[in-house]
């Protein structure tokens, strides 16, 4: 009766009820208690599937005979037989096994082999296979940038991705005849990473060298913390080199290197580099080299010019360099023109000739990184310090940053929403003028405080406003002058009134600018002391307003059928007027500090005109495209490309003299000459500035030419004439560079001229990764100095997998630098080199970087 009653639950019902059964009504539907369903046992064994020609059961074993097909988890078997106990889960095969899939596309072909399916163990005889290569159809793909392909008496899979290869090889490279292969008698692989010891290197069937450990990762996402692959080279400055570098994986977002080299005739050099990629563009970059210099002996006496490094008063507004006075500067900041090539006998130090050791070392650290706070706020910087400007020169491998005299950085929070951006930064800006410790320019920015508003409607009005301002804390100093502790403050609104008919565009502008320093200059106008200014500790108070008015008339065009070429040619011209007036400041232009473009405006009132041509050229005819690029008539007009392009300007100053700002004999920067020229050409009063010609050719598949020139009307000369052009063909590319410079240079005080002439031609045959032949070739030529500043080429020649790279590099920069590098590396595919060619040091142009022409 108590069973009855309470009626025990037992485990095959899901649901149970006290109410006892007498009370369940007639109709099925309006049961209260519904009958209790046994759940069922849970799945057990591997589940799998087979086809084959015969198939035969033998109690729970089954034998597939013929060509067999046997599919359990992600994997696939194909064999001649394949024998099956379901209640074992083992699998015994014979005859052509070939095991495929997995999570890691495993691929094993085994002369037999036997496996057991739910421990997921197996073990094969006479095997090749691979790891992250899979097939499709009779083409190879690898899934994966590590491929790890093996071959061996006898493979033991002793859990999920875990095998242990006997008497085997294993490599990157395609069997049967691979390139180079590791022969060991125990391969591990385990957890996408493989190991082995007591291995034999082995090249194009020639045994090399013998490996006692080694480990290798054998997944697309495999790092693995360890010693890398040491460096060994040689170069007449550093001699013997010896090096080496650790490889730690922090985490799966960071992983850093460090290490250090030896320089057999100067000392030990440490480096490494830090790396951080976080989501989205968040990250952090951090590379620092040094050295350790226990120094070089070079003679002192009468053999050494006194003044070689005196030019700290020929660059009196070095530190703006960075923001535009570009070949000028760079061409007065070249090793070769860092002191005079025959110095006078009354510049020579009257005494005897002897050596002394002289210590070239420094650090070079610089640091890249980005943090988005959130959609609309992000800190980001970019910061580098240099010891010394010697170091850079003599030891930098790269020759574009060996001459490179300025060290800048930057570190900024801004927050952009709806055009209002408020930010603050911190600024160091840092120039050499020569080879010589603390001949340099250096202007600091801690902190800057701007808001800046992007041009927006005032109102229900058509004018626009904008605003830029700024709260700035500032020093700068270089050799004879410092000034310290310099507050400004800068206001500048800006209204417009953006107007178009007819294809005429008018925007008229105007704008109020108040700026105050705590600190001014007295300029030292009679050159009595060089042209350094000196420091007035009295405040100054800058205002003035502006007006411009940007005119552009409609563009004319015409088109012109060439109909034995079957195009279209069309001819656009596009005229400009400006015209800019700024008064307010007069002579008191020369008594502000100069720190950056914030502080070179002047008084001015002239008249710009720009007029560029541009030719565009199409086919006559149209051709079929995708459907979304179709015109409503169905066709797909064919797309014109503009093939050259010329730009000529021009501007005239109705007030010669700036209001003033000019000091004569000297070089004169402005804001209205800035965005005109980078070259530097106002020495006096004058109306005209020269004549700006740009010009762009792309005519012909894969040709272009660029070619840059400012003419002087004044003095009748060419102030900057740059040429850059360069053709491809198949898999080469030649091109060449050439840069004259003419510009106002400062010397003691008084206006000189400083000359340049460069030529720079460069030549690629393929690229550094390509298979077979590939070579790379460029040089650079100084016409002034009558001397080969640098020259390299690089010759590589790439197996399947393999690569063995040959180079030579020539550094004469002066007598600061005279260096002959001889380069060489051997790199395996997915694994890594054995050289001392690196990214620095390649001749072949750095695919990360824009176009060379």
């Amino acid at each position: 009766m108590l069973l009855a009653l309470c009626h025990l639950q037992v485990s095959g019902q899901t649901l149970t009820n006290a109410v006892p059964s007498s009370s369940l009504p007639d109709a099925p539907d309006q049961e209260m208690l519904p009958v209790a369903q046994p759940e069922p046992p849970p799945a057990t064994g591997i589940p799998v599937q087979w086809a084959a020609d015969n198939q035969e059961w033998k109690g729970n074993v089954l034998t597939l005979t013929g060509r067999g097909e046997f599919h359990y988890r992600d994997y696939i078997l194909h064999a001649d037989k394949v024998i099956y106990d379901r209640t074992t889960t083992e699998v015994q095969a014979e005859g052509n096994v070939q095991v495929a899939g997995g999570p890691n596309d495993v691929l094993i072909n085994a002369d037999h082999g036997d496996m057991r399916l739910n421990m997921h163990t197996a073990r094969f005889y006479k095997v090749n296979g691979s790891q992250g290569v899979r097939s499709a159809g009779r083409s190879i793909v690898y899934s994966t940038a590590n491929p790890f392909l093996f071959s061996g008496r006898v493979l033991i899979q002793t859990g999920e991705g875990s095998y242990r290869i006997v008497d085997g090889t294993m490599t990157n490279c395609r069997l049967p005849k691979p390139d180079w292969q590791l022969l060991s008698r125990s391969i591990e692989l385990t957890n996408g990473e493989a190991s082995t010891r007591n291995s034999i290197f082995e090249f194009l069937g020639i045994p090399l060298f013998y490996l006692p450990y080694l480990r290798h990762p054998a997944e697309d996402t495999g790092r693995e913390s360890g010693i890398l692959i040491p460096v060994l080279s040689n170069s007449s400055i550093k001699g013997f080199v010896v090096g080496e570098q650790i490889y730690w994986v922090i985490s799966r977002s960071m992983d850093a290197v460090v290490g250090a080299e030896y320089y057999s005739k100067r000392g030990w050099a440490p480096n490494g580099d830090f790396r951080y990629k976080g989501p989205g563009l968040d990250h952090l970059t951090v590379r620092w080299n040094a050295l350790l210099d226990r120094g070089v002996e070079q003679p002192v006496g009468s053999t050494l010019a006194a003044a070689s490094a005196s030019r700290q008063a020929d660059e009196e507004l070095l530190a703006l360099k960075g923001h535009d006075f570009s070949r000028a500067e760079s061409a007065a900041k070249s090793p070769g023109a860092l002191a005079p090539a025959n110095p006078q006998p009354s510049a020579l130090v009257p005494a005897p000739v002897a050596m002394e050791l002289v210590n070239q070392g420094g650090v070079d650290v610089a640091a890249d990184g980005r943090k988005d706070l959130s959609p609309e706020t992000r800190v980001a910087g970019n910061v580098e310090f240099l010891s010394s400007y010697v170091y850079r020169l003599v030891f930098n491998d790269n020759y574009a940053q060996a001459i490179s005299s300025e060290v800048s950085s930057n570190v900024s929070l801004t927050h952009g929403n709806n055009g209002f951006i408020p930010s603050v930064s911190l600024d160091r800006f840092q120039t050499f003028a020569s080879a010589t410790n603390g001949d340099e320019a250096r202007i600091i920015h801690l902190p800057n405080l701007r808001y800046d508003v992007l041009d927006r409607p005032l109102g229900a009005s058509p004018l626009y406003w904008s605003l830029g301002s700024s709260l700035d804390y500032l020093s700068r100093s270089e050799p004879q002058f410092h000034a310290r502790n310099v507050g400004r403050v800068d206001f500048y609104p800006h209204l417009s009134l953006p107007l178009s008919a007819g294809g005429w565009s008018i925007v008229p502008e105007v704008a109020l600018r108040e700026t105050g320093y705590s600190i001014s200059q007295d300029p030292d106008l009679t050159g009595a002391r060089d042209g350094t200014p000196t420091i007035d500790h009295k405040g100054l108070n800058r205002t003035d307003i502006e007006a411009a008015l940007d005119l552009r008339p409609p563009a004319l065009e015409r088109d012109f059928s060439l109909k034995g070429w079957n195009r279209e040619l069309r001819h656009v011209i596009e005229p400009e007027l400006s015209y800019r007036f700024v008064g307010g400041i007069g002579e008191q232009a020369q008594n502000v500090l100069l720190a950056d473009t914030t502080d070179i405006a002047t008084d001015t009132n002239e008249l710009g005109f720009s007029l560029t041509q541009r030719f565009y050229l199409r086919p006559m005819d149209e051709k079929p495209c995708a459907p979304e690029q179709k015109s409503p008539s169905g066709e797909c007009p064919a797309r014109p490309r503009e093939w050259a392009s010329w730009q000529l300007a021009q501007k005239f100053f109705f007030d010669p003299s700036f209001g003033g700002a000019i000091i004569p004999n000297r070089r004169n920067v402005f804001d209205s000459t800035l965005d005109l020229t980078g070259v530097a050409f106002l020495t006096a009063p004058r109306n005209f500035s020269p004549l700006i010609s740009r010009m762009r050719f792309e005519a012909v598949n894969n040709l272009r030419i660029e070619w840059d020139m400012d003419f002087d009307p004044k003095t009748g000369r060419i102030d900057s004439d740059n040429v850059f052009a360069g053709y491809s063909w198949g898999n080469t590319t030649v091109g060449i560079g050439h840069a004259m410079l003419n510009a106002v240079d400062e010397n003691r005080g008084a206006a000189s001229t400083i000359q340049s002439q460069q030529v720079q031609p460069f030549v690629s045959i393929g690229k550094q990764t390509n298979v077979g032949f590939n070579m790379a070739a460029n040089a650079g030529y100084d016409f002034v100095q009558n001397s080969l500043q640098y020259a390299g080429v690089q010759a590589v020649y790439n197996w399947n997998c393999c690569g063995l790279t040959f180079g030579y590099r020539r550094f004469e920069l002066g007598s600061i630098r005279d260096e002959t590098q001889y380069l060489y590396s051997f790199t395996l595919a997915n694994f890594g080199s054995v050289g001392d060619i690196r990214r620095s040091t390649s001749v072949f142009r750095d695919p990360t970087l824009p176009p060379a022409y």
